[in-house]
């Protein structure tokens, strides 16, 4: 809600206090995401979870993975076809385990031969949140082997949809 990320959240680094507030120990991963990026990011996982997937290339443009003006070439290079399907396998939960990586570096280094241009590129803040994510998930995993981060998103996603008074949010529902 407030566009501060801790990057490295794990248990040594923040604490629950008696009263249920977080306290946060260090401070040394922090980063900030404006408001922007962050309505993005929401309009993004709706678009996903909706399976709106005309509007998916659309939004790594404005999320910075694919460069202005490339939403064709994103979608005619299968990178659409990519995020979904790997946003659909890492929602069934159990993290990395139940995951090809190596079949997905294979087929990200295939798209980017066949594009022959930059048509994907990771933006830096997006180190940021994986490693925030893949810390969390790691924590989930260790609870519940088939825990999934990425569904631990949705009712926070959803309530911001419904109860967020920026039209873009309500343009996401």
């Amino acid at each position: 809600d407030s566009g501060t990320l801790h990057c490295d959240p794990h248990p040594g680094n923040l604490l629950r206090t008696p009263d249920g507030k977080l306290c946060i120990l260090d401070w040394g991963l922090v980063s900030q995401l404006d408001s922007d990026l962050r309505l993005t990011l929401i309009e993004h996982v709706a678009h996903l979870v909706a399976r709106d997937y005309n509007k998916i290339p659309s939004d790594l443009v404005k999320l910075g993975f694919v460069p202005e003006g490339g939403e064709a070439a994103a979608q005619d290079s299968g990178v659409v076809d990519l995020l979904t399907r790997t946003y659909s396998k890492r929602a069934e939960g159990g993290g990395f385990a139940n995951f090809d990586v190596p079949g997905l570096f294979d087929e990200l280094r295939a798209l980017s031969a066949d594009a022959g241009a930059a048509i994907f590129q990771i933006p830096p803040y997006f180190a940021y949140i994986a490693k925030a994510f893949a810390t969390l998930e790691g924590i989930g995993l260790s609870v519940d082997p088939q825990y999934s981060i990425l569904n631990d998103t949705l009712p926070y996603i959803s309530r911001r949809i419904v109860n967020d008074p920026s039209p873009r949010t309500a343009g996401a529902l």
